[in-house]
């Protein structure tokens, strides 16, 4: 149900007020909190986007004000970049693993050749389930659950049905080789969908927050819903306090749109 634009701003920060007060009260999403103040200061700035939301229902309203605010302190540049970050450290590292186990299951074959060829021996581990009980002695639950009927496993079942301890390593580097690094959420995977870092990430992560929305049958959003470009550049440069140099226009933001649908030739933002 449409609701008149006149006391729209108003009952939009009625709304966020209501949401800082209760994270307050249950001391939960300080920075949502401080998001929600700073929002509160730009009442003018925001007004073209409080007057879209005026073809919302009170609860849409609510999910998409409280949703905003989360994806400002969740998905902001400083954060977007830290991700990106991670997701390269995370590729390195699963590289690593692959190298270390490969050169450990090796280190492990010659080990076990050099102690089946020679009288001699270094008393160390041969069987997978040695293994599994000694990484878990300081684990209550393995001890008082798993540890007597695993044991009794490997005396029921001789070494030659279970993984070759070289094999299992091999298999640690395999997986880790073999990783697909991807993101576990619409937002994260949009706002960090291109090489490097710009404004254009947040106006993605809204974007998706937004298709987040009209995809959860119970809040009824229409399929139809969308901030105006002029709405969402005013958003984004409210929300990443862009100074006059930076502000960004209803073209960029169309720009982008039409980027991501596929439709530009090579004149979009990153």
């Amino acid at each position: 149900m449409t609701t008149a634009l006149e006391n729209m701003t108003e009952e939009c920060e009625a709304v966020l007020i209501a949401s800082r007060n209760y994270n307050i009260e249950k001391s939960i999403w300080p920075t949502d909190v401080i998001t929600i103040n700073y929002l509160l200061t730009q009442s003018a700035a925001m007004k073209n986007v409080y007057d879209e939301l005026s073809v919302l229902s009170a609860q849409q309203r609510a999910q998409f004000l409280d949703q905003l605010a989360g994806t400002l302190s969740f998905w902001s540049p400083e954060n977007t970049i830290e991700m990106r970050a991670a997701r390269n450290r995370l590729i390195a590292v699963n590289k690593k693993i692959s190298t270390l186990a490969k050169d450990l299951a090796d280190s492990l074959e010659e080990r076990s050749t050099l102690e089946n060829q020679h009288p001699f021996t270094s008393n160390t581990h041969y069987h997978i389930v040695n293994v599994i009980k000694e990484a878990s002695r300081n684990n209550y639950h393995f001890r008082s659950f798993l540890a007597e009927p695993l044991q009794a496993l490997a005396g029921q079942f001789d070494l030659k049905y279970w993984p070759y301890l070289p094999t299992v390593i091999k298999e640690i580097g395999d997986d880790a080789e073999a990783a697909e690094i991807y993101a576990t959420d619409p937002r994260t995977e949009a706002a960090t969908s291109s090489t490097r870092s710009s404004k254009a990430d947040f106006v993605r992560a809204m974007l998706s927050m937004i298709a987040e929305l009209k995809s959860t049958p119970s809040l009824y959003f229409s399929k139809s819903f969308s901030l105006s470009d002029s709405a969402m550049a005013d958003l984004v440069n409210v929300c990443l306090k862009l100074s006059a140099e930076e502000l960004i226009d209803s073209a960029y933001v169309k720009n982008l749109r039409h980027r991501e649908k596929g439709l530009c030739n090579g004149n979009c933002p990153n």
